[in-house]
């Protein structure tokens, strides 16, 4: 608004000072015809008496004045149409050129009322020395003529036309000129321009609306500034950041029974762990007793430190970390939020609403979650999707095309035997073998075994899934005990998934066995073996490979004969009531019914036997 009136008072000026030059130029015209027809004689007289100066001289300084003129006109509306903030934005543009050019206007702009009285004092003075010489060069009717003629045209039509267009390049070659007239006039404009800073303020420079920024944002985009596709996104962004501040959390919250929550008894299974997954979410809040009991903050990403078979509860392993997370009401701006957000804490916010009714005691309750996704999301005023979000938009439970029909691989977080039940895959008959024929069948011992002597043992060998009755924590029921002290025992046992508990010494000292772990070793030997320990379920699941010393003798006059070893090998993928595969060749073969198999991933299948014919009559402690 200030620069708009400064920008009217130079226009008034250079309009006053034009009707003043031409009211000038009549006045002489009226003035000396009156002289002529009352006394020419007087009039002769008097004219004689003058001091004018010749042709010759009078014409350059004509065409100086007129250039002046013009300097000034076109100064005034170069200058002072340039805003303040104007130069400040093209200082720091693209264009180096002009923003030189800026860069030297902008020290004499600052000084606006200043400028505009020193361009329009000289003009005024050029003006009225103007209108004077042509009045002698040319009397009456053709000097008020040529003057207006003259002031019109080469000092105010063709200057300003061209200033205005070129307003940077001009002021920027006639800086020195300028601040050589400020100097000059310095007396008369100073005080002049306080009065003008007393009277209408100092000049701040053009500040545009909330709405007349969107508007010439998009003024901007169509008239070419970038491309359409730019263009866009620059659009949104920049109403989302104006407008995001009036928002509140309520606005944009997800409501508490679109959240995904997770009660602190949740046992850290396979089955949780893979659900927790599947979600897509990074942090999942616990609850106690109900979801406005907040216990704290799961981090997906410590799910990586959690031992499925241990099912840990969820409420104990986030005492593990101690995750934070931010506390919001509905009322608050979003600005307050991402402020806290960018302090690093947490990037997650639960919604609280004060409860203040008369029957019950005040308190709080959950309403509802806000994260940094959902305010960037507000800038950016479009969702963002990442690699394992289920839904576009909660709130209208709008999934994201594809993503249903995705298939994820996540037979890791299951337990093997979930899957496979009672056999074995060839990797998994590769890698028992290896560890076997280090730690169990070494070269040089007394039960020494050839490498593909142990993978034909490995295949023989019973696969069992058990199944612990009492629950975990407490001492172990009769059928859960896999070996007792100083009862005889037929066969060892590897660990596969979970874990043995072992009670081992006259101290009872307690141990834990898991994957790979083998027990009771020399209870495939000749002589009859006690164990001098006690063994039995100690997670929920377990699952073993239980090797008999039958089974062992058979491989060790296997490996003496490598026909007879090639033969049962070839016995065992034929054999139609187990139906093996080959570990070899990975060959697929008929069942009973004559059907086709199809060549999948070669595996191992065993007989199942009850736990109680694997383990023997079991007696009670």
């Amino acid at each position: 608004m200030v620069e708009a009136l400064l920008l009217g008072n130079a226009a008034v000026a250079k309009r006053l000072l034009t009707f003043v030059t031409i009211f000038a130029s009549l006045q002489q015209v009226v003035a000396q015809n009156t002289q002529n027809t009352t006394d020419p004689c007087i009039c002769q007289a008097e004219t004689g008496d003058e001091l004018s100066l010749p042709l010759w001289a009078s014409l350059p300084i004509i065409g100086f004045l007129v250039m002046l003129s013009g300097l000034f006109s076109g100064l005034t509306l170069g200058l002072m149409g340039l805003d303040v903030i104007g130069l400040q934005i093209v200082q720091k543009g693209d264009d180096k050129e002009l923003a030189r050019c800026a860069e030297r206007i902008a020290p004499i702009r600052e000084h606006g009322n200043q400028l505009l009285c020193t361009l329009l004092l000289g003009n005024v003075a050029v003006n009225s020395a103007l209108s004077i010489l042509t009045a002698d060069i040319a009397s009456g009717l053709v000097g008020f003529l040529v003057s207006t003629a003259l002031i019109v045209v080469f000092g105010e039509i063709l200057p300003q036309a061209a200033c205005s267009r070129y307003a940077l390049q001009v002021g920027a070659r006639t800086v020195p000129i300028v601040r050589f007239l400020m100097m000059l006039f310095f007396i008369i404009t100073k005080p002049m321009s306080i009065i003008l800073d007393w009277m209408l303020g100092r000049e701040v420079g053009t500040i545009h609306s909330r709405t007349e920024l969107m508007e010439m944002l998009k003024l901007q985009i169509s008239l070419g500034a970038v491309d359409a596709e730019e263009g866009k996104i620059a659009q949104q962004v920049a109403e989302g950041a104006l407008s995001f501040r009036d928002k509140q959390v309520g606005d944009i919250m997800t409501p508490l029974e679109d959240a995904y929550f997770l009660s602190s008894d949740t046992k850290l299974g396979y089955d949780s762990i893979r659900e927790i997954f599947e979600t897509g979410y990074s942090r999942i809040p616990i609850y106690g007793r109900d979801k406005h009991e907040y216990r704290g903050l799961l981090y997906t990403k410590d799910l990586m430190l959690a031992d499925p078979e241990d099912e840990m509860k969820v409420g104990d392993f986030i005492q593990i970390f101690s995750r934070k997370v931010e506390t919001f009401f509905e009322e608050t701006k979003l600005v307050q939020c991402l402020n806290a957000f960018k302090k690093g804490g947490t990037h997650m916010g639960l919604v609280r609403k004060a409860i203040t009714t008369i029957d019950v005691n005040p308190r709080f309750e959950i309403v509802g979650v806000l994260t940094l996704e959902d305010i960037v999301e507000e800038i950016i005023q479009e969702e963002i999707v990442d690699e394992t979000d289920v839904y576009v938009d909660v709130d209208r439970r709008l999934k994201i095309g594809g993503r249903d029909t995705t298939n994820f691989n996540l037979g890791v977080f299951n337990p093997i035997w979930r899957s496979r039940g009672d056999k074995l895959s060839l990797e998994e008959v590769n890698a028992i073998s290896a560890h076997l024929m280090r730690t169990a069948f070494t070269a040089g011992s007394n039960c020494s075994l050839k490498y593909e002597t142990i993978t034909w043992l490995v295949g023989e060998a019973d696969v069992q899934n058990l199944s612990r009755s009492a629950p975990v924590g407490l001492n172990p029921c009769d059928t859960d005990w896999i070996y007792r002290r100083g009862q005889l025992a037929n066969r060892c046992t590897l660990v596969l998934q979970g874990r043995l508990g072992a009670i081992v010494g006259h101290e009872s000292f307690r141990t834990e066995n898991g994957a790979f772990s083998l027990l009771a070793r020399d209870a495939m030997f000749e002589k009859p073996f006690k164990p001098d320990f006690c063994a039995f379920l100690s997670t929920p699941k377990v699952r073993v490979l239980s090797i008999k010393k039958d089974l062992f003798r058979r491989a060790q006059e296997l490996d003496k004969d490598p026909s007879l070893l090639e033969q049962a090998k070839k016995t065992q993928v034929l054999a139609p009531s187990r139906k093996r595969w080959t570990y070899g060749g990975r060959e697929a073969f008929e069942d009973q019914s004559g059907s086709p198999r199809e060549p999948m991933s070669p595996t191992l299948s065993s007989r199942r036997p009850s736990q109680r014919s694997l383990w023997g009559e079991r007696t009670a402690l």
